[in-house]
């Protein structure tokens, strides 16, 4: 048992024994994904429910996007089959409401951590490296940044 459950990666809700730092980088799509939006992506009450939450937004795995998911421990349940990705729904690149917005960067590096096969998600350096952090606005040199203790 490692990571909160609502940050909890797929592979390791579906009895994986073995991981890799995917499963951070699965925590950091989240955690991105409740910044954005103000709230947890997948509050699961129980792990089933936090596997059906993950699947209706980001599709249903099958061996064709997730080689070796059949093979899982847990992957013998049977879920609602939801065919398509609608993380993007989620995260508008136009809001005419009001919303947040996400750019087509954004979007590129959320869904890169959010992906369901833990060998295809990003990595960090990838993840680092992304285009999205050479968007308008920029971030803050290093030299802006607060540090412990402070310096004078």
């Amino acid at each position: 048992m490692v990571i909160t459950q609502w940050y909890r990666p797929p592979e390791l809700l579906l009895g994986a024994k073995q991981y890799s730092t995917a499963v951070d980088m699965w925590s950091i799509g989240c955690i991105m994904a409740e910044l954005l939006s103000q709230k947890p992506l997948f509050p699961g009450k129980t792990e089933l429910d936090q596997l059906q939450k993950i699947f209706a937004v980001l599709g249903t795995p099958n061996e064709s996007i997730w080689p070796g998911f059949s093979s899982l421990p847990n992957a013998k349940a049977k879920f609602p089959t939801q065919s398509y990705n609608l993380l993007r729904k989620k995260f508008p690149a136009i809001s005419f409401v009001g919303g947040q917005i996400l750019s087509e960067r954004g979007f590129d590096l959320l869904n890169g951590l959010l992906t369901l096969d833990p060998e295809k998600r990003l990595t960090v350096e990838e993840a680092l490296n992304h285009s999205w952090f050479q968007e308008v606005p920029l971030p803050k040199s290093q030299d802006f940044m607060p540090t412990f203790p402070p310096r004078r």
